[in-house]
């Protein structure tokens, strides 16, 4: 009797482990040796499930794009029937925990590879999309007056400032997050 394929976990691991590595070391100074050490594999291991330092930091983007997909899903189910906005933005621009902060420094890091990676480009875009598209479609409900052009800069008003309020969470810049939180709101009432 064949074995079972250990693809997919080996795959899992190896990735947690180059999450590992980007917290304790960044993305620049991560090596395929030091994957492989927190893998607790050989470097032709990671190199027979997913391929070169490359290929890997482009899998970890990928199950990134994933995870922001699947929150996504979840938020919009738990929005409330009224005022869907203002319930996004509270959750959009909360301070989050260590967990929450960790996941936006390895974000972070696989962003930066984006102008050297092609897949990890295609995944930023793709997350960026998915963000503009679901902000826009609540904006349209919420303020069906409002003209395309408007919904879609204040979309991407909103993009940006989650994008740096999530780079003030490791510096734990609660009143700067807060304060972005205001302007995200601010430009909500350019549509009313």
């Amino acid at each position: 009797m064949a074995r079972p394929s250990m693809a997919a976990q080996r795959k899992e691991e190896i990735l947690d482990s180059l999450q590992q590595c980007i917290l304790s070391y960044g993305i620049q100074a991560t090596s395929l040796e030091n994957i492989a050490d927190k893998a607790g594999m050989k470097r032709t291991i990671l190199r027979h499930y997913i391929g070169n330092r490359d290929d890997i930091i482009c899998a970890l983007s990928t199950r990134f794009r994933s995870l922001y997909t699947q929150q996504w899903q979840q938020l919009l189910s738990w929005l409330p029937s009224n005022n869907k906005v203002e319930a996004l933005l509270d959750s959009l621009f909360g301070v989050g925990n260590q967990e929450h902060i960790e996941r936006t420094i390895i974000g972070e890091a696989i962003f930066s590879e984006a102008k050297r990676l092609e897949g990890v480009k295609q995944d930023q875009k793709s997350i960026m999309d998915e963000f503009i598209e679901i902000v826009s479609d609540l904006l349209k409900a919420q303020y069906p007056d409002a003209e395309s052009n408007k919904i879609s800069l204040v979309a991407h008003g909103i993009y940006a400032s989650y994008l740096l309020a999530e780079s003030f969470l490791p510096l734990h810049a609660v009143d700067q997050i807060y304060q972005l939180k205001a302007t995200a709101k601010l430009l909500c009432t350019t549509l009313e």
